[in-house]
């Protein structure tokens, strides 16, 4: 049996080799950042790109090594840590004192590493890593205390072992995360404890284990704040909200982000660099709370100087007008005006202005009646945006939306749609100005919009997404004509502003200007339809747009408007959960959910199978059975009856059987793909 020592050298020689993976092949901010303060402690880096590696992205890592592999994306990093040490050999990677295996997945050091390897090198150990995940049983699965694979430093003892050097020898090539989680992250650990290696963590798992066992997904902050952790998970800004849901409030992210950006030295601009060429606008919007309440009626400090400010205001219906400029008289004076609508119009609005003592600065710009409030801005304001020197531009129009009407609703319903829009819009002088202030203070920040209305009949056209038939023509839109690049996913919803009445930032929406749209672009007045054209497409566009150019998407409310929209959510999730009835089953809300759909997939596998024998049984008897005279087709149709009358007695039974059944292992995946 080995006795492991400390590492007692005062420079240790240290070989890292890091994992490297990124769909386009490219090297973000952070990266760069990471590799520098890492370089201090390590005396070789090999760099491990899965898959693509761009110019950009060798250049930086040049910087730090001339040993970069560019492999096939097959294993995972596993697979890659594999490869690297294949190919050095065992007699090469003997000679370091320490070789670290680690990955991209973390971001930091938000503290120097010089903590962590200081306190890791006192200690007498085979091998360690920076967290560990806190066993247990999960949905009936043995979970081990095991450290997490993205960081795994290896001591010469263990390297130097015909045990370690086998298990890399004959590592299989794994195809997916589960497997590599499965069969290395969980593996690893409990194994080489066995055959009598020692190991630690640097943040002990067993001080959150009353907490969590997952303290690095769950609260970064607490880690970071409290137990100096050096390092963390670029995960916890775009993880499936489920994760969040099923075991906190769902305010990890957010807490993380803010701790980080308010309390330590870490650039959390690297953050946005990391995240948005990468991710889905909604996965971000959920995990980091991408919405903003603002005050109504008081003004919060601007920290940053003042931006020049426009505002865009279509005008269609002259018997809108009063409440139209109701509205625009809450423009701050700093803030310019500029009024589209047709040439016919601008006398009439002319003459409203001066009969209504609106004495304030208006430029008129005429446009035509076609694409409506879309073609207004893109085309009849595109100079406003491009050649005005305006940091921030609001955007709003009046809004009746007849084709509701004409089919039967309330005009009500559109009534309440243009009413959040312009209460979170043009709410109030003070949210204007507080609006100007979030883009004052957070330089990140690329479109501003309230959220997409669900009230009414807009429900079944933005819950679940607000694609409709939509989403082909959006992507059409920004990969064919503007050449933009990002996640788009049709199961998730837009970031964008529906109804078109948004805040932007001039830099993250100019690719949409620039593009040289004309009126002849858009259909005519009477032609555009309630959905489907290339004006909505664009009204479903302008996020992407935003992250496309490096900036965030996101959702603005009025305080007092979020007084409605918070009993309104309460009142949507109690009506479904009612409707449910007795099929509601679990205690949290996405177990409830998984029984749901487990239920209606039950109902659709018997409703199949009971449609197939309907259709044979019928074909069967038409051809054997009814040309028979009456009493033997009496006789055989009652003894046919008899054991279908005794399968619907025990249907329940079944019923409730299978339903036990999958309800079970449905559980047991969710917990599985909810642990890491």
């Amino acid at each position: 049996m080995h006795t492991p020592e400390a590492i007692k050298t005062s420079k240790p020689t240290r070989l890292g080799i890091y994992c490297f993976y990124d769909k386009n092949g490219r090297a973000a901010k952070f990266i760069d950042v990471f590799l520098a303060e890492l370089s201090k402690y390590v005396t070789d880096l090999v760099v491990v790109a899965n898959g693509a590696c761009s110019s950009q992205a060798k250049t930086m890592f040049s910087q730090y090594t001339d040993h970069i592999i560019v492999r096939e994306n097959v294993g995972l990093d596993a697979a890659a840590y594999k490869q690297a040490m294949l190919e050095l050999g065992w007699k090469k990677l003997q000679e370091y004192d320490e070789v670290i295996c680690l990955n991209d997945t973390v971001m930091g050091p938000v503290y120097p590493f010089s903590e962590m390897f200081s306190k890791m090198d006192a200690k007498p150990l085979d091998f360690w890593g920076i967290t560990a995940y806190e066993g247990g049983t999960f949905a009936d699965e043995e979970v081990p205390t095991h450290l997490q694979a993205y960081w795994h430093a290896y001591r010469r003892s263990l390297v130097s072992s015909i045990e370690f050097q086998h298990y890399w020898e004959e590592m299989p090539i794994m195809t997916d995360y589960a497997e590599v989680t499965h069969k290395h992250e969980m593996y690893f650990t409990p194994h080489f404890e066995e055959l009598g290696f020692t190991w630690s963590s640097y943040i002990d798992s067993r001080d959150y284990a009353d907490l969590t066992s997952y303290a690095l997904l769950y609260d970064p902050k607490t880690l970071i704040e409290q137990a100096r952790c050096p390092i963390f998970k670029r995960r916890s800004f775009f993880v499936d909200y489920d994760a969040y849901f099923d075991q906190t409030a769902g305010q990890p992210a957010l807490e993380l982000y803010d701790y980080i950006n308010k309390h330590t030295a870490y650039d959390a601009d690297l953050i946005w660099d990391a995240l948005l060429p990468s991710y889905n606008v909604a996965d971000l919007r959920k995990a980091m709370h991408l919405d903003y309440v603002l005050p109504y009626a008081a003004r919060n400090a601007r920290k940053n100087n003042m931006l020049k400010s426009a505002f865009v205001f279509h005008i269609y219906f002259m018997d809108m007008l009063d409440s139209t400029f109701a509205y625009i008289r809450n423009l701050p004076d700093s803030t310019d005006l500029y009024i589209t609508t047709t040439q016919d119009k601008i006398q009439i609005l002319r003459n409203y202005l001066d009969s209504h003592n609106i004495t304030r600065q208006v430029t008129f710009i005429p446009v035509q009646n076609r694409g409506r409030d879309v073609s207004a801005l893109l085309v009849g304001a595109r100079n406003v945006v491009l050649d005005g020197d305006y940091d921030v531009i609001g955007f709003a129009h009046d809004k009746k939306s007849k084709q509701n009407q004409e089919n039967g609703h309330n005009g009500s319903e559109t009534q309440g749609f243009t009413y959040k829009l312009l209460q979170n819009t043009l709410g109030s002088t003070d949210y204007v100005e507080n609006i100007l202030t979030l883009f004052a203070d957070n330089p990140r920040l690329g479109l501003a919009c309230p959220p997409p209305p669900y009230h009414a009949l807009y429900f079944a056209h933005t819950i679940p997404t607000d694609w409709g038939p939509n989403f082909q023509i959006t992507k059409e839109l920004l990969e064919q004509r503007l050449h933009i690049h990002v996640p788009l996913d049709s199961k998730k919803p837009t970031m964008s502003a529906m109804g078109s009445c948004y805040w932007f930032r001039t830099k993250a929406l100019k690719p949409l200007f620039a593009y040289g749209w004309k009126y002849e672009d858009f259909l005519p007045e009477g032609q555009m339809g309630a959905d489907g054209s290339i004006s909505h497409a664009i009204e479903r566009a302008n996020g992407y747009v935003a992250q496309s150019q490096g900036f965030y998407p996101a959702w603005v409310l009025s305080d007092k408007y979020a007084r409605i929209e918070v009993n309104s959510l309460l009142y949507t999730t109690n009506s479904l959960l009612t409707a449910m009835g007795n099929r509601r089953d679990g205690e949290t809300l996405l177990a409830t959910c998984q029984a749901l759909r487990g239920q209606l997939s039950r109902g659709q596998i018997f409703r199949l199978i009971r449609r197939v024998l309907h259709l044979s049984l019928k074909q069967f008897a038409r051809i054997f059975i009814q040309p028979l005279p009456e009493k033997p087709r009496t006789l055989i149709y009652k003894a046919a009856w008899a054991p279908i009358n005794a399968v619907r007695k025990s249907k329940a039974i079944i019923t409730e059987l299978i339903y036990d059944t999958v309800r079970a292992l449905q559980k047991r995946l969710l917990s599985k793909k909810n642990r890491y």
